[in-house]
C-alpha cells in the first residue's frame, strides 16, 4: 500500500483566498494525495482571548495576540465553497481540521470526506464524540497525548461509530524541535499495541525524519505547504515552498520505491547475476573415466549455471561415466549411476 502524502496548508493560507486556491493547485501539481486545511474557530475555542503568543518568522520574532490571529485565519462559508469546489474541480482529495463543536456541521454541509482532531483537542470530548457520529474517517493528531489518553479517545469513538480499524488513524507527532523527541519508534509501537495505522506529521522543514518514518511503517507522512516561506505567520517558516514541496514528494516516493514490499523478492539483476556468480559443481582436477569419485576430485567453483555444491555428495562413491577436464562442470550424465537425482 502507497504512503499517503498530505499536504497541510490549515495556517500557511493566511487566511487569504487566493492563497487557499493556489496551494491545491501546487498540491495537485506535486503529486502527494491530499490537501488538508483547518477550519478555525477562534471565538469557539478560546475563552481567554487576552493570551499573546510568540512566534518566529523570517523577519524575527513577532508577538500577537492569539484570539486576533486565529481570527485572521478564518474563511467565510462561501470561501469554504469557494476553496472545496476548486479542489473537486481540478480532482484533488481534501478534508478538514475542526477544532470547534459547531465546525462540525459547517463541515457537514462541505461535504468534507475526512476529519483530523487537533493535538490539542484530545480531550475535547464533545468534539471527539460530534466527529464521531459522522461515521467519517478520523486522523488524531497525538503530540502531546500519552497512551491512557490515546486509549481512552479511541474508546470514546469505539463507543459512537461501533468500531471499524479503518476509520481511524493515529498520527504521531512533536512540538519539540530536538532531533531525539521525534521517537519515531513511536509508529510500528502503536500500531501493534493500538491495532490502527499509524502516520507521522512532520513537525517542520526536515526531510530526513519523514524518510525515517515511513520506515518505519507511517502509512501517511504530513507535511506543511506555504506559497512563500518568507511571509508573515506562525508556520510558513516550518513550510516548504511549492519546489521544495514537488522535490519532497518525489523524494518519499522513492523511499517507498527503496523499501519495497514485505517479501524476499531478488531483482532481475540479482537474478541474472545469480547465474554468473553462483558456485556450480566442478572437477577439481583431470578426472579419468572408471575413477571412483571421491571429495579431493570436485570443487565449488563459479559459474553457477551447473548443478549445486549441495547436492556434491551425491557424486562420492560414482565412477566417472566419461574423461573429465579440470574445472569442468559437472553433470548428472557424468557418473555412472542408475538413480541420477536431477537438480
Amino acid at each position: 500500500m502507497s504512503v499517503h502524502l498530505i499536504a497541510e496548508v490549515g495556517t500557511t493560507c493566511n487566511g487569504k483566498l487566493a492563497d487557499a486556491l493556489k496551494l491545491a493547485d501546487v498540491v495537485k501539481a506535486s503529486g502527494a494525495d491530499v490537501i488538508k486545511y483547518m477550519l478555525i474557530g477562534a471565538d469557539h475555542f478560546m475563552a481567554d482571548r487576552s493570551v499573546e503568543y510568540t512566534y518566529t518568522w523570517a523577519g524575527g520574532t513577532k508577538t500577537v495576540n492569539m484570539h486576533e490571529m486565529f481570527k485572521g485565519l478564518e474563511f467565510t462559508y462561501n470561501e469554504w465553497c469557494r476553496i472545496t469546489e476548486h479542489c473537486r474541480a481540478i480532482g484533488l482529495p481534501w478534508y478538514l481540521t475542526v477544532d470547534y463543536l459547531d465546525g462540525i456541521k459547517l463541515a457537514e454541509d462541505l461535504g468534507c470526506p475526512t476529519y483530523k482532531l487537533s493535538a490539542w483537542d484530545i480531550r475535547n470530548f464533545p468534539l471527539i464524540r460530534a466527529m464521531a457520529k459522522t461515521r467519517k474517517p478520523i486522523q488524531i493528531d497525538l503530540g502531546p497525548a500519552v497512551l491512557g489518553e490515546i486509549l481512552t479517545i479511541c474508546h470514546e469513538i469505539k463507543k459512537v461509530m461501533f468500531w471499524s480499524k479503518a476509520d481511524v488513524t493515529l498520527l504521531h507527532s512533536t512540538h519539540s524541535r530536538e532531533s531525539a523527541d521525534c521517537n519515531l519508534n513511536t509508529i510500528p509501537f502503536l500500531a501493534s499495541h493500538m491495532e490502527l495505522p499509524v502516520g507521522w506529521s512532520s513537525p517542520g522543514k526536515t526531510i530526513f525524519p519523514d524518510e525515517l518514518a515511513i520506515a518505519a511503517g507511517a502509512v501517511c507522512v504530513e507535511k506543511r505547504l506555504t506559497l512563500d516561506g518568507k511571509a508573515d505567520g506562525h508556520h510558513n517558516l516550518l513550510a516548504l515552498e511549492p519546489d521544495e514541496f514537488k522535490d519532497w514528494v518525489e523524494m518519499l516516493r522513492n523511499v517507498e520505491g527503496i523499501l519495497g514490499e514485505h517479501d524476499v523478492r531478488p531483482s532481475f539483476e540479482d537474478i541474472r547475476q545469480k547465474v554468473l556468480w553462483f558456485t556450480s559443481i566442478v572437477a577439481a582436477c583431470d578426472i579419468r573415466q572408471g575413477e571412483t569419485i571421491h571429495p579431493a576430485l570436485l570443487a565449488a567453483k563459479r559459474p553457477g549455471h551447473g548443478i549445486s555444491p549441495l547436492y556434491m555428495d551425491r557424486f562420492y562413491g560414482k565412477r566417472a561415466a566419461r574423461n573429465i577436464e579440470a574445472d569442468s562442470i559437472l553433470d548428472w550424465s557424468d557418473v555412472e549411476i542408475d538413480d541420477r537425482v536431477r537438480s
